[in-house]
């Protein structure tokens, strides 16, 4: 699948939002960034067509999403930054809910709603209402209702803020399982780097309104001063890793999660232990 906006603006007003925007996707797990006001909200509002774009284009395999219609709207799986949901409604009866509100039959919906509730690890606690869950719960029922009708793009806003370490690690290893078993298009959006740099195959900046950046993952945080200027910062242990290059250790470039800066030390470490044995 081929998602492509091509010279997509959007004016509130006499304030342009998305100025010329153009770009293409396919199927991947892209990480989109950009500092407040920049145009990412705006931008997953005219792809699920929540506004009306001021002029530009958006094409599904080169057919325009507006003339596709409900067959669109069927591609795509939201997780808005916040969504209400009904606190006395079990995790079943909202997802099912969901499902009657997408146009998915009883049957499907029943059989799609026990498989996402095992997906997201709820299933035991399916009939329990959604006000007793914590947090990371609340966002997996989120997560689970937006894979309904297994989408060919997912869209997630911030999906894993407010969690705790533990509850980002399972959400963010629930997508990339997800996108595995699909090979579908994920666009997140999100204030953590880590989370970008830990599963996104690229990233995407937007700045006032235009593309800034578009490249994979590793070359976008290697330029840590550029995005700095667009008041954006690169991962933690990628700053601690350019900061120890630059004295002079020998660490590799592209280093972006806890994980690779671990073995890079050890890496390191292990050569000096060569060296003094020789």
């Amino acid at each position: 699948m081929t998602l492509e906006m091509k010279n997509l603006t959007k004016n509130y007003g006499n304030y342009c939002a998305l100025n010329s925007f153009s770009i293409t996707l396919t199927d991947g797990i892209y990480g989109l960034l950009g500092a407040n006001g920049a145009g990412k909200s705006t931008l997953m509002s005219l792809i699920t067509d929540n506004v009306q774009r001021t002029s530009g284009e958006i094409l599904c395999d080169g057919k325009e999403i507006l003339k596709l219609g409900k067959k669109f709207r069927q591609k795509i799986g939201f997780m808005p930054q916040q969504q209400g949901y009904y606190e006395n409604m079990s995790a079943r009866a909202f997802i099912l809910y969901m499902a009657s509100l997408k146009g998915i039959n009883k049957k499907e919906a029943k059989m799609q709603t026990d498989k996402l509730l095992k997906t997201v690890n709820l299933e035991k606690v399916s009939h329990k209402k959604i006000g007793e869950f914590s947090g990371g719960m609340k966002q997996r029922v989120l997560l689970a209702q937006a894979m309904l009708g297994n989408p060919e793009i997912l869209l997630l806003d911030e999906p894993t803020a407010g969690l705790d370490p533990m509850g980002r690690d399972v959400l963010l290893s629930q997508i990339v399982d997800y996108h595995r078993q699909r090979n579908n298009t994920v666009l997140l959006v999100s204030h953590s780097m880590e989370d970008i740099a830990r599963i996104a195959d690229r990233v995407l900046v937007i700045d006032d309104g235009k593309v800034a950046m578009f490249e994979k993952t590793d070359k976008v945080f290697a330029q840590s001063a550029r995005l700095s200027q667009m008041g954006l910062r690169v991962p933690q242990i990628t700053k601690i890793m350019t900061m120890l290059r630059e004295k002079g250790y020998p660490v590799s470039s592209g280093v972006l999660t806890v994980e690779q800066g671990v073995q890079e030390i050890l890496r390191i470490l292990g050569r000096e232990e060569e060296s003094r044995g020789q």
